[in-house]
């Protein structure tokens, strides 16, 4: 069984309740039972609980401590100390006050508190917290403020899990990344501190900024965050969008290189151009932001709403800036407005909102010039 120990270093003070003083006059009223009860206070004392292994559970010193006569719960005030899992120092913590409760099974802290973990650099603040030693649980019942190097995140609750440094936050999420370049909002993820990692299973807007000015945000139902790399890895991408230049990014896997601005996926990529209504799809691709540069493999193609001109290819090249398209093998350009033809080649580049698309191919193969005349409209006799 868990014992606890009270290391005296000040003023113990028995307080007995229904006592009757030495002279008659203003006599207190017996305690209904009859019986005596006493209140053990102890002033500037640690106070420590162990486990049957000998291993510390937790050891505070505090200003003042009051006991219940049964000696299993507390009212503290002035608290410091150690939180401690398999022996070893987990949180270091302190608050205004507290509580020790269920003979030493749960302590309370309450007000201005503060809970450093030695290990990863990570501070937990709240007014409300619930330390389990044989959960080794941390649980900060409102106003969860986190920081560490890598992040600083607020949420209406959290549970640190510190044998895994594993932090559950659900409510009013907002996280920041270092530096400010980057910030999470959602209702529910984890924090894996030890990792440097955020994973989230709801929905999540993530917005990157520069110079307090978002230039790329999105919204995605399940994500996992990589804090070191500077990595998000997106699934089931709802809507990614970039405003310069003015592109939304879609795919069933997206990994987001957001210090860089560069998005690749190796499976199908969806990329359009909200301004200039031009599509671009391929069966994988990379896209640098800051270059204003897409590359489409695998099986691509480009189409312009415009005037729903399509280029077919293996391998689509698109600048953005100049909203140039080069394809490479198999290509075949297809316009649909009058006049309709198609070209096959080899190589091909041009812009399509122009119609203006030069096919070419090598030596051995010429390119090929479909035209479909417009069926003849009947005459009314």
């Amino acid at each position: 069984m868990d014992s606890w120990r009270l290391l005296l270093s000040g003023v113990l003070i028995f307080m007995v309740a229904g006592c009757q003083p030495s002279k008659p006059i203003a006599q207190p009223s017996p305690t209904p039972s009859g019986k005596l009860e006493s209140y053990l206070r102890l002033t500037k004392a640690t106070l420590e609980q162990t486990n049957a292994k000998g291993q510390n559970l937790w050891k505070i010193q505090v200003e003042d401590a009051v006991y219940t006569p049964d000696r299993k719960n507390a009212d503290l005030t002035g608290i410091k100390g150690n939180l401690f899992t398999d022996g070893k120092i987990v949180l270091k913590v302190s608050a205004d006050k507290g509580e020790i409760q269920k003979d030493g099974e749960i302590v309370i802290l309450r007000q201005n508190i503060i809970a450093v973990d030695p290990r990863n650099k990570a501070v937990i603040r709240s007014n409300e917290a619930e330390w389990q030693p044989k959960n080794s649980l941390l649980i900060i019942r409102s106003d969860f403020k986190g920081s560490h190097p890598q992040l600083e995140v607020t949420a209406k609750e959290g549970r640190y899990e510190t044998r895994r440094q594993r932090v559950d936050l659900s409510g009013n999420i907002v996280a920041v990344s270092a530096q400010k370049r980057l910030q999470l909002k959602t209702e529910h993820l984890f924090w894996l501190i030890a990792e440097n990692k955020i994973l989230s299973d709801q929905l999540m807007t993530v917005s990157r900024f520069q110079d307090k000015l978002i230039t790329d945000q999105v919204v995605t139902k399940q994500a996992e965050l990589q804090l070191k790399t500077k990595l998000l890895q997106i699934r089931q991408s709802v809507d990614f969008k970039s405003l310069k230049p003015p592109l939304q990014i879609a795919g069933t896997l997206i990994n987001w290189h957001y210090d860089k601005r560069l998005v690749d996926s190796s499976q199908p990529l969806k990329l359009v151009d909200y301004e200039e209504q031009i599509t671009i799809t391929g069966n994988q691709g990379k896209v640098d932001l800051n270059q204003r540069m897409a590359w489409l493999t695998g099986g691509a193609q480009g189409m312009s709403q415009r005037n729903q001109a399509t280029l077919f290819a293996n391998n689509l090249t698109w600048n953005m800036a100049d909203q140039t398209l080069e394809a490479l093998g198999n290509v075949i350009y297809q316009q649909s407005k009058s006049p309709k033809f198609n070209l096959t080649g080899e190589r091909a580049i041009g812009i399509l909102q122009n119609n203006s698309v030069i096919v070419t191919s090598d030596k051995k193969d010429r390119v090929v010039t479909e035209i479909y005349p417009e069926p003849k409209q009947s005459q009314s006799p």
